[in-house]
């Protein structure tokens, strides 16, 4: 069931009464919303608080400012930040976000992701022991039942992301190909908008379009603390800002922070009225554990096997009851070559390669007002008068003039018969780009370490809390596994008779410092899950330890991370948390 969302700014409501509500959701990101929606389903109630609005603003922007210790990033580094967020962001920029990428508005993250999704792997929860601190208190099996709800929720196919995924394709793995008992197929899909059928998913309007009965949104409902009674041990409101800085209480008999893993133990570090070292922080354990997925371009290919390589290495169209969903073929080292080494979980696939004087990332710039040579960047557009009419066309095709039924119609048939083209569309946002190549990348899963960590640091922003300061460095671990799985696929490759890659420099000098890693954006761990309080944040429920009534939802309850895009997990946790809150009503 469904009906006419009550979003409302919170400063509108002037010194009108909020009652207490049944359970509270800070944050309307894919977490929040999730709990929200699963709540709904179950015929509970909830009040979703988002600190922006329907939209993002400069306003809000600036809330999300994190600051990063001295020394993280390079000039190179800071650069490669710059190019690689903005270009899937409209307001981000590495000198206001100096760690991480949030998005301040309903829908959260989803504004501005390429909608690629993947579930962990069974090996992600398990202890490893070459692996510090990792484990889960809970399964892939405990997962399955929610994973398959937030697959439904992100309009994703079949949740199948290994090999096992060829037999749904109805064909065989791509000849010739490497040893699957070294290098087995992985694969990422991606969540496709049911409103717009050119674009990916957005959290926000697909809530808004279909909205669960019995949830409230406020925006412009930024939360400032976490209030506990007079015990100190049950959280039971929070202090909340509207735009114009006017504070008010809410109270609540449930407590969710689904605000991001940056927020969410900011949050709990600022909630000092009756903890002095933040709420739940007894074993000085929030904040520490921050992970990301670190990256890297691993090698590339001579333009002559360019061509064949994305035939093995590129995209696939599945056809389910949601229409055709699209994946993305990649490659991982199996569990027992992970065991055997002593690696991270890892993921390799290909990209193309952008020209220096790609005539659309020169628009972008210059639009954001961020060239540092408006002459350059306009030769470049005037240059590729193909590529930007191409771009053009494209862009009138995705506009809402253009009729819907026709662009949903010609979209089906490119998913059905040109998958890579479809896919292409997705993470360009509609227009085409001047390449120079094809490359490997990776993404690599992140060794938990409890100095990686957000504080709170002296300056405040202006609504008097302290802004987020983030220490997040890579460790020995990830940088052997990168080194380490560029060695294989070199070596597979050549077994295999596929073309060689040329390994990247830093790879092949064994110069970790020219490797230009960088974070993903999938901020995690902050408040981290564990069975043992002197372990965790949380227990297996995501109820924090010592405290009633409070909960956390979002990536930062992961203890590990994997190498998968954070946003399945997410939302299949939160659907998880939804079902647990339905089934114990708090006193």
């Amino acid at each position: 069931m469904s009906a006419p969302l009550p979003i409302e700014d919170l400063a509108s409501l002037g010194d009108a009464r909020i009652e207490r509500c049944d359970v509270l959701i800070v944050g309307g990101g894919p977490a929040g919303l999730s709990v929200a929606r699963g709540l709904a389903e179950a015929g509970r109630s909830s009040l979703v608080l988002e600190s922006g609005g329907l939209a993002e603003q400069d306003s809000t922007e600036a809330l999300n400012e994190t600051l990063s210790e001295a020394g993280i990033w390079s000039p190179r580094q800071a650069a490669k930040r710059q190019m690689f967020h903005a270009h899937q962001t409209r307001m981000w920029a590495h000198d206001r976000q100096g760690y991480g990428v949030r998005c301040r508005a309903l829908g959260g993250s989803t504004v501005a992701w390429a909608g690629k999704s993947a579930a962990f792997s069974e090996l992600d929860y398990a202890v490893r022991p070459w692996v510090p601190d990792s484990g889960w208190p809970v399964t892939a099996a405990d997962l399955a039942p929610h994973l398959d709800k937030a697959a439904g929720a992100l309009n994703l196919g079949l949740n199948c992301y290994d090999g096992r995924l060829w037999e749904h394709l109805r064909r065989a793995p791509p000849a010739p190909h490497p040893d699957p008992a070294v290098l087995g197929s992985f694969f990422w899909q991606f969540a496709r908008s049911t409103i717009d059928p050119t674009d990916v998913l957005r959290a926000g309007a697909e809530f808004t379009k279909a909205a669960p009965r019995g949830c409230r949104v406020l925006t412009g409902a930024t939360v400032l603390e976490v209030l506990t009674d007079a015990s100190g041990e049950r959280a039971c409101a929070v202090l909340v800002a509207d735009a114009s800085g006017a504070r008010r209480i809410i109270e609540a008999r449930t407590i969710v922070l689904a605000a991001s893993a940056i927020e969410n133990a900011r949050l709990l570090l600022n909630s000092r009225s009756r903890h002095a070292a933040g709420l739940g922080n007894d074993r000085d354990l929030v904040g520490r554990y921050l992970l990301d997925h670190p990256s890297a371009r691993l090698a590339s290919f001579s333009p002559g096997a360019i061509p064949a390589m994305s035939r093995l290495y590129g995209f696939y169209g599945l056809r389910g009851h949601r229409g055709v969903s699209m994946y993305m073929h990649g490659l991982t080292p199996t569990a027992s070559v992970q065991a055997a080494e002593g690696l991270l979980n890892c993921a390799a696939y290909t990209m193309g390669e952008r020209a220096p004087d790609d005539p659309w990332s020169a628009v972008r710039r210059i639009v954001q007002r961020q060239s540092g040579d408006y002459l350059s960047d306009a030769r470049a557009i005037l240059k590729s008068p193909g590529i930007m009419a191409k771009g053009l066309a494209r862009l009138a095709f995705q506009s809402h003039r253009f009729p819907k039924a026709w662009s949903r119609f010609a979209v089906h048939q490119v998913l059905r018969f040109r998958p890579g083209l479809a896919v292409e569309e997705y993470l360009t946002r509609g227009v085409p780009h001047k390449l120079v190549g094809l490359s490997i990348d990776a993404i690599c899963e992140q060794a938990p370490d409890r100095d990686n960590r957000i504080q709170l640091s002296p300056k405040q922003d202006r609504f008097g809390m302290p802004l987020p300061v983030a220490r997040w460095r890579i460790g020995e671990l990830e940088i052997r596994t990168l080194t380490r799985l560029a060695d294989i696929l070199q070596r597979e490759f050549g077994k295999a008779g596929l073309p060689l890659p040329v390994i990247a420099d830093w790879i092949a000098d064994r110069d970790a410092r020219g490797a230009d890693i960088i974070d993903m954006g999938h901020s995690a761990g902050t408040t981290r899950m564990a069975s043992d309080p002197g372990r965790g944040v949380v227990d297996a429920d995501g109820k924090v330890h010592g405290v009633e009534g409070l909960y956390i939802a979002g990536a930062s309850i992961f203890p590990t991370c994997g190498h998968a895009n954070p946003t399945l997990m997410i939302m299949a946790f939160a659907y998880r948390l939804a079902d647990h809150l339905t089934q114990r009503r708090p006193p």
